[in-house]
């Protein structure tokens, strides 16, 4: 419950420099005496999007992004790199922090609960899993990211009516195709969005942010009043475009680093290769299972077999460091994999 109202800012279609922009003016701008708000919006060009500790070089081909006239922002709270346009609708809350919860968990439930809720409300057996994924059914079908600017406590995402798996895929700076290969075909398997779900009736997005809206003031206990940015607030966000607009970022250089790279809560896809040895491995795991890989330099249809195995058992060095790694050793070692 708050104690006071909340103010929505409902703006339909907007540059993808101001759909950063936004939450990022609201909270540099935020001070006890600002209303805390919630702003429903979308993207009217698609753009990538890189998480404060991220590096835009190692996760996303800029070359690549460049030619094809793809914008790259990077924004100052977490969450992954994601690809956004249209066929998203984002959600924003900024409230300033003494009026939040104070414990992570907490905030993320208080914010996503009611997107879960607007889901469900469309006949959706969506629900909140861990602390920040919204899921269909095991499911992603939308974005979180949050944290502090300023004196606001800031929680953002977006609900994928549509979403272009094989560009995502594509855009993802990756260490050999293999890896691009089981990262795309994880996108495909463990993201879904309102048109897969609701094939035939989706629905439209503004019928989606009243839905949304909706369920904001009931979970919070609060009507929702419509609104304008102040004169401060909008000096605010014009600043953040300018500052988020300007951010060159320099081309990376080397192969791609072998780490891990998250598609949906647990599933992430690794590249390795065993030492002094000429076999490299490219593994999706999900939840701690062998959910997909690929081999070179080793029995193809010995690792075949390894497949929906768990990798602790597999490879217990695999908790220790790279996964791929070690499982790269386990193949070239000959240990029989039964």
């Amino acid at each position: 419950m708050t104690d006071r109202p909340i103010r929505l800012l409902d703006l339909g279609e907007v540059s993808p420099l101001r759909s950063q922009a936004l939450y990022h003016g609201l909270g540099e701008s935020m001070d006890d005496a600002s209303p805390d708000t919630i702003v429903l919006c979308r993207p009217a060009a698609p753009y990538f999007c890189v998480g404060h500790h991220q590096s835009p070089a190692e996760e996303l081909d800029l070359d690549w992004c460049r030619e094809a006239g793809y914008p790259v922002l990077q924004r100052r709270i977490g969450g992954g790199t994601v690809f956004l346009d249209g066929s998203q609708l984002f959600y924003q809350c900024i409230f300033h922090r003494r009026r939040a919860p104070l414990m992570v968990d907490a905030i993320y439930r208080r914010f996503l609960m009611p997107v879960v809720e607007a889901l469900r409300a469309l006949g959706l057996a969506a629900t909140l899993e861990g602390v920040n994924e919204i899921e269909v059914e095991g499911r992603r079908i939308a974005g979180t990211g949050g944290g502090q600017i300023g004196e606001a406590v800031v929680v953002v995402g977006n609900v994928l009516l549509d979403f272009p798996g094989a560009l995502m895929a594509r855009a993802w700076r990756v260490p050999s195709p293999a890896f691009r290969r089981l990262a795309r075909e994880g996108l495909r398997r463990y993201l879904t969005t309102l048109g897969r779900e609701l094939p035939g009736r989706g629905a439209a997005p503004a019928a989606l942010a009243d839905r949304i809206a909706g369920a904001y003031a009931d979970r919070l206990g609060e009507a929702l009043v419509p609104g304008a940015l102040t004169p401060r607030e909008g000096e605010a966000v014009r600043a953040a475009e300018e500052q988020l607009g300007s951010a060159r970022f320099p081309r990376a250089g080397g192969a791609a680093p072998y780490r891990g790279l998250k598609i949906a809560r647990g599933v992430y896809v690794f590249e390795g290769r065993a030492a002094g040895a000429a076999v490299r491995v490219s593994l999706r795991l999900r939840h701690g299972l062998v959910d997909g890989l690929a081999v070179r330099g080793a029995d193809s249809r010995r690792a075949r077999a390894l497949v929906g195995r768990p990798i602790a058992t597999l490879a217990p060095a695999a908790d220790a460091g790279n996964p791929a790694d070690a499982l790269g050793e386990l193949l070239a070692s000959g240990v029989p994999a039964a």
